[in-house]
């Protein structure tokens, strides 16, 4: 879904049953949201989400476990657009409406929202400056990037040095896992919000500096998305296969409607090689994507043409640490599978 609406555009609305739920129990608010709330309501969702599907697997993507999750927000949802409104909680609160909403900004479609038409369309406007929905942005790199460091050899090669207490399976590791989950949030703030301090002071911006980051990180959603499908690009071509069988038995009932119940998923389908330089050649386009989208806003907000083309140098040079960074995150599993081969 979040691939799909990257690409066509933010369709979530007319098909999402919370939205449906909440306009009919939420036509108007009945408690005004606290302008201290902000976003962090959907970015505090978004990471327990993000922390069920990465950290907590095991138990949230059981089907069980995932009808207990999906129960229990249904009930937060009703509540909250009771208290607050649809409108208001959808649009800050609800945390697949502001998850979505931010990838359908590179979606060619705009479905009511503002922005021009086509491709990154949605991402020539900032992001509201506070601290809240920035966070949730950065966020959204973060958990990508955090379930590619978790395949990495490097990652099982520190946790093979620590001691058994603190490995997979154990409530230390879990711990552990949460940890460096906030540390990377923290880190990659630190970051962003130190190159966005450099370009403010190269090009002389007269913003103050959130605002710098808010217009600053609408380029660096293409990159996120460019390695969310590169990341996930292989595991779509073999798992998706899967698809095949179900099918012919949609609810696992013994049926066989098109024959093809005993069908096995070709693990060969798309050789290694394919597989990376369509990587390669993805990061790189999101990558040019980024810049241009860089060099549009700070042109706009600096004071002459020359200080806005040096105000991009220190944007440029950390989305190519971005860029490369999630290059070897992705280089990471082929090379184990290359030198098991």
């Amino acid at each position: 879904v979040p691939i799909s609406i990257a690409v066509i555009g933010n369709y979530w609305p007319y098909i999402s049953p919370l939205n449906v739920v909440a306009r009919v129990v939420g036509p108007s608010p009945r408690i005004e949201w606290p302008k201290s709330w902000g976003y962090w309501p959907a970015t505090i969702l978004f990471f327990l989400f993000a922390c069920g599907e990465l950290v907590f697997n095991g138990v949230t993507t059981t089907p069980a476990g995932t009808a207990q999750v999906i129960l229990a927000y249904g009930i937060v949802n009703i509540v909250m657009a009771y208290l607050f409104g649809a409108q208001t909680w959808l649009r800050r609160g609800e945390v697949f409406s502001v998850l979505f909403a931010t990838w359908g900004r590179l979606g060619y479609f705009r479905f009511g929202t503002s922005g021009t038409r086509g491709f990154f369309g949605g991402l020539h406007r900032p992001f509201e400056a506070s601290v809240s929905r920035l966070t949730f942005v950065l966020m959204l790199l973060v958990s990508v990037s955090f379930d590619g460091l978790l395949a990495t050899p490097a990652w099982k090669n520190v946790i093979s040095t620590l001691p058994d207490s603190l490995h997979p399976g154990t409530p230390a590791y879990t711990v552990l896992l949460l940890v460096v989950f906030v540390a990377m949030v923290g880190v990659i703030w630190g970051l962003f919000a130190g190159f966005a301090a450099a370009v403010r002071a190269v090009g002389h911006l007269d913003e103050p500096l959130i605002t710098v980051v808010a217009g600053l990180l609408p380029s660096l959603v293409p990159i996120a998305f460019g390695y969310l499908l590169a990341h996930n690009f292989d595991y779509l071509a073999i798992n998706g296969q899967l698809l095949i069988h179900h099918a012919s038995d949609p609810f696992g009932n013994g049926l066989n409607i098109f024959g093809t119940v005993n069908y096995e998923p070709n693990r060969n389908l798309i050789p290694t090689a394919v597989v990376w330089y369509f990587e390669i050649v993805l990061i790189i386009a999101v990558h040019i994507a980024a810049v241009v989208l860089a060099h549009g806003y700070l042109g706009r907000v600096a004071r002459t043409e020359s200080q806005g083309r040096r105000a991009e140098w220190p944007w440029i040079a950390a989305m190519v640490g971005y860029t490369m960074t999630s290059l070897w995150l992705l280089a990471q599993p082929i090379v184990r599978e290359g030198i098991r081969g």
